[in-house]
């Protein structure tokens, strides 16, 4: 009688492990903090690297690289 644990313990062990799909939001959390406007201002093409710097890694981490 107590055959059936251990198979249906695996499957549902199985089944509820997987793929996790990550979204990563850093550059919108950066965006939003009350300096970002005084960075910005201060050194736009450095900021504005830095932003695409972390998309671009972003966008990697989520494509699974």
């Amino acid at each position: 009688m107590m055959k059936w644990i251990k198979p249906l313990m695996l499957s549902l062990t199985l089944s509820l492990t997987g793929c996790v799909t990550v979204k990563l939001e850093n550059s919108a959390r950066l965006i939003a903090r009350p300096d970002f406007e005084a960075a910005a201002l201060a050194a736009p093409e450095w900021t504005r690297a830095a932003l695409k710097t972390i998309n671009q890694l972003e966008e990697r981490i989520e494509a699974g690289q």
